[in-house]
């Protein structure tokens, strides 16, 4: 019969909230009777705890010798982040610290992934249909040698896909083995802008783009601690339109250029 290592846990935890620590003077009935629940609250706590760890430890053994695969579909999901660094009292004392603020969101409408795992080969791959990222940071320094001497940066990017594939596999033992990683979008349509202002320049960089088919993988041979890395990136089917706008020193640049229907490809050895 399977055991929910989950309720064990559950079980052990719950037990473990109801132990309390208290003070007899001497040698009374009643601290040998405390005493006594205490090591019994810490021996069931000890026994389900090790039974859900021991039957895990068994079942991942048994999985990773025998190889087990399954896969999964299911509704796509709604992610919302965010942080925030003020460093308000920094701020108030002149300090030249920055205030950092990110938020971010992510969509899909469908999701669907496979897994299989053995000794030697440990791999998965996960499609989001109807996949949508947007994230946005902003950077604010107000202060420079005490002087009042404020600095902006922001950055934005979004991007929207029909079809995102991520993929990864790890083929071989601890000491030697291949790992690959890869992500294709197909049918994908992206933005971006960052933004830089203070009192020397003014920058401001925007792109936007579409391609039928964009991804990136690497594979990286690991021997004995030393490591190779071969990376890859490129587009089939891209356009994209770019704008720059500079003001540095009472010089103004204004540039705009664009691409269409142009295949890239770039290959990397780190």
């Amino acid at each position: 019969m399977p055991i929910d290592t989950a309720v064990y846990r559950r079980i052990a935890n719950g037990l473990a909230s109801r132990r309390k620590y208290a003070s007899f003077p001497g040698k009374l009935p009643l601290k040998k009777e405390h005493d006594r629940i205490q090591n019994t609250l810490d021996s069931y706590i000890d026994y389900f705890r090790k039974s859900a760890n021991a039957y895990e430890n068994t079942e991942n053994h048994l999985m990773y010798k025998s190889g087990q695969s399954f896969s999964y579909l299911k509704d796509g999901t709604f992610r919302f982040y965010h942080q925030e660094d003020w460093n308000a009292l920094a701020q108030l004392t002149k300090k030249e610290k920055n205030t950092h603020l990110s938020i971010g969101a992510e969509y899909s409408f469908k999701e669907v992934g496979a897994v299989y795992r053995d000794e030697l080969l440990d791999a998965g791959i996960q499609a989001h249909l109807g996949n949508i990222q947007a994230k946005g940071s902003c950077e604010l320094v107000l202060w420079k040698e005490e002087e009042f001497d404020p600095r902006l940066e922001l950055s934005l990017q979004a991007q929207a896909s029909l079809l995102s594939l991520q993929g990864q596999a790890k083929i071989g033992t601890n000491n030697m083995y291949l790992q690959a990683r890869g992500n294709v979008d197909v049918g994908s349509v992206y933005a971006q802008a960052t933004c830089i202002f203070n009192k020397e320049e003014q920058n401001l960089e925007a792109s936007i783009g579409a391609a039928a088919v964009q991804g990136e993988g690497s594979i990286a041979f690991h021997l004995f601690g030393a490591k190779v890395t071969v990376s890859a990136q490129g587009s089939l089917g891209s356009a994209e339109a770019n704008l720059t706008y500079r003001h540095v020193n009472k010089e103004r640049l204004f540039q705009c250029s664009y691409t269409l229907f142009q295949n890239n490809f770039y290959f990397y050895i780190v």
